[in-house]
């Protein structure tokens, strides 16, 4: 087996998912309703794959499994915005496979028995805390908010703290509507007022960092 290439990454993250607030998977538990759909942004702050620099890189995940993530039999695909160099999309490829560590960019790949080629598409990004937003052209977007109280119709903050987690340590859970049309892939995700997740998410190969 190769040598684990050295890496690390800051990044900002949107995460979508089609089960409740919170998302039982944080907790160890089932999806809220059966199957796992997911649709995440990211875009580097800083950081670098070896010699190769990724500061600035935007790139995105589809994710899909007919149960729990642990269960397998998964599927994903790579999005990466165009502006990427040549050595940045490999860098960045080579991250998502899994041969690099990273706790969950290692962890996922395992449980999927499907990986679609990576596509370059235009990525537009807004990091504004629970009101965060992308959009992959020609495959869909994520609209994260506030959640509302359901009598008062005011905004609901919280968060999510886990010590010992795969991609992320403390995360402001959202609302978010969500779409995925992936034709190749065979994707058709639609969901709104559905669980989501904004955070700071720092990597490198031997797992998360901050």
């Amino acid at each position: 087996m190769a040598a684990k290439t050295k890496w690390n990454l800051e990044m900002e993250y949107v995460q979508s998912c089609n089960c409740d607030y919170g998302c039982p998977c944080s907790f160890n538990g089932r999806p809220s309703h059966g199957s796992c759909e997911a649709f995440n942004g990211y875009r580097v702050t800083k950081g670098s794959f070896g010699n190769t620099k990724l500061a600035g890189v935007k790139f995105a995940q589809g994710l899909w499994w007919p149960k729990a993530i642990h269960e397998g039999d998964g599927a994903g695909r790579l999005y990466i915005d165009p502006s990427a160099t040549a050595a940045q999309r490999k860098a960045l490829e080579a991250i998502w496979s899994g041969q690099h560590g990273g706790a969950v960019w290692e962890i996922f790949p395992k449980t999927w028995s499907r990986v679609h080629p990576p596509k370059s598409a235009k990525i537009t990004w807004k990091f504004s805390g629970h009101d965060s937003a992308f959009a992959v052209e020609g495959i869909g977007e994520v609209r994260s908010s506030h959640i509302k109280n359901p009598v008062t119709g005011e905004p609901f903050e919280g968060q999510i703290v886990l010590p010992g987690g795969i991609q992320w340590r403390k995360a402001d859970v959202t609302s978010v509507d969500w779409t995925l049309r992936d034709r190749e892939a065979g994707w058709d995700m639609r969901h709104a007022n559905v669980g989501g997740f904004v955070a700071i998410m720092k990597f490198n190969e031997k797992g998360v960092v901050g």
